[in-house]
């Protein structure tokens, strides 16, 4: 039996994988090194607090960075609207000064043909 074949048995037999787990684990020295393989990959507590300080700076940055674009288009948008308004203004006083002639217009047409009449 090749050493692959065995693999693949073991692989496929639970009790078999417990007992090999088991020798193992009963050996101080053996255990103990794979604790050690093992802890090499676990993050400590302080590895976890960096990281949470790293994320929350970035997001604080990154949350800043669009508060710094969202107040240049609040900026943008009341320089247009203040745009606008100015120009409802202009039109406003357009459309006023062109009621005023129409009305005096319509006042000297009406007033001079009647004046001209009474007058001798």
């Amino acid at each position: 039996m090749s050493l692959e074949d065995f693999l693949d048995k073991l692989e496929k037999d639970e009790k078999a994988k417990k007992r090999l787990a088991e020798i193992i684990t009963s050996d101080y020295d053996t255990r103990l090194a794979l604790i050690n393989a093992v802890l090499r990959d676990v993050a400590t507590r302080q590895e976890l607090v960096e990281a949470k300080n790293e994320l929350k700076s970035y997001i604080d940055e990154k949350i800043s960075e669009v508060n710094v674009r969202i107040d240049g288009l609040g900026n943008s948008l009341n320089k247009r609207i203040d745009d606008i308004n100015k120009r409802v203004d202009d039109l406003n006083s357009l459309v006023r000064a062109s009621l005023v002639a129409i009305v005096i217009t319509l006042a000297t047409t009406i007033l001079v043909p009647l004046i001209l009449k009474f007058l001798p």
